[in-house]
């Protein structure tokens, strides 16, 4: 069974981001959103979440909610999680449903499509041989992995990730465990090199994609092209004092190595301050996901562990993290971020 639900342009990033985690379903662009399996298709419109509340009875709000939809076109309701007994309710009020943790439930006359995949416990994804690699070690990761530098000392791995000596050596314990590095020498001057760049890049980006998604702020900036968004948001924060790093795809952009026609959401992580927090400080408004709908077009993220403005570089003004972290936050994003990701490895990251 082939399943593909076309978006148009403008649609929020949190529903595209929930719709993309059912591996079985293709997100592509188009001038009007519709769903299509195997080959037939019908018009479809996205619908938030109904809000529980001590004073509207759910199943009159579900109701409410199907009453929206016209005839012959999918009410299809996309939101983060979706418990059972909320999901029971929009399929008994004719309503479909996506949950962004890789769920999918489509039904009309002729039709009946249900996904559903159980949330595995973190231990189960985590890849083998990564104990104690936390935030910091991962930037000390992004150092080794993101340099010209072919051989590292324990100590010159602490001093450029500025991470302890012990985390230095951890560092370098999984790569070795994970047949990733060579030593050579012994005592302080012992020399580690890596053996396999480019398997390195992958056990990495494995290890990451094992981590939480940063816990993240979305908000509207005027801008008449992206370029002049992020160079307004860039401002904002420089005057705040604000440490920022634009990542992803739009850091791509900045780059001059564009991995996608568009980019709807301009990512960057922030540091001191919490993503939310980081908003109120410059001044921005804070959407919730209900809200995103409205024009999210820049989504802050907090950047626990400084991966993204550790070591970020400026480009023409514009501060922009490591290459490594922006190619591990394209993937990140998922759907057509994997082959960008994977342009941008190819462009950048890729050395022979």
């Amino acid at each position: 069974m082939k399943l593909a639900v076309e978006l148009e342009p403008d649609a929020p990033a949190p529903v595209r981001r929930a719709l993309q985690s059912v591996r079985e379903l293709e997100v592509i662009d188009g001038d009007r959103n519709r769903i299509k399996v195997d080959g037939a298709e019908r018009p479809v419109v996205i619908l938030p979440r109904p809000r529980r509340s001590p004073v509207v009875d759910f199943e009159v709000d579900v109701a409410d909610l199907a009453r929206r939809v016209p005839p012959d076109t999918v009410g299809l309701v996309v939101a983060g999680a979706i418990p059972t007994a909320e999901r029971e309710a929009l399929e008994r009020a004719g309503l479909s449903w996506c949950d962004g943790r890789g769920a999918l439930h489509l039904a009309w006359p002729g039709t009946y499509v249900h996904v559903e995949r159980a949330v595995r416990r973190a231990e189960q994804t985590k890849p083998k041989g990564t104990q104690g690699i936390g935030p910091a070690s991962i930037r000390a990761l992004q150092v080794v992995l993101g340099g010209d530098q072919e051989a590292w000392t324990v100590s010159q791995l602490a001093h450029a990730a500025a991470v302890s000596v012990g985390q230095a050596h951890t560092v370098f314990r999984v790569l070795e465990q994970n047949n990733l590095l060579r030593r050579a020498g012994k005592g302080p001057t012992q020399r580690s090199m890596i053996t396999d760049r480019r398997a390195a890049l992958d056990w990495l980006q494995t290890v990451d994609r094992a981590r939480r998604r940063p816990a993240a702020a979305a908000t509207y900036l005027y801008g008449r092209t992206q370029d002049e968004e992020i160079r307004r948001f860039a401002a904002l924060a420089n005057e705040a004092g604000l440490p920022y790093a634009v990542t992803g795809a739009a850091a791509s952009n900045v780059m001059g190595v564009p991995v996608l026609t568009r980019v709807l959401v301009t990512h960057v992580r922030v540091g001191v301050l919490d993503a939310p927090d980081a908003l109120h400080r410059l001044g921005l408004e804070h959407l919730d996901a209900e809200d995103a709908g409205r024009g999210m077009n820049l989504e802050l993220w907090t950047d626990v562990g400084e991966l993204g403005t550790f070591g970020a570089h400026e480009w023409d003004g514009v501060k922009v993290a490591p290459p490594v972290r922006v190619w591990l936050d394209i993937a990140r994003t998922g759907g057509r971020g994997e082959d960008a990701a994977q342009m941008f490895k190819e462009a950048i990251l890729e050395r022979a």
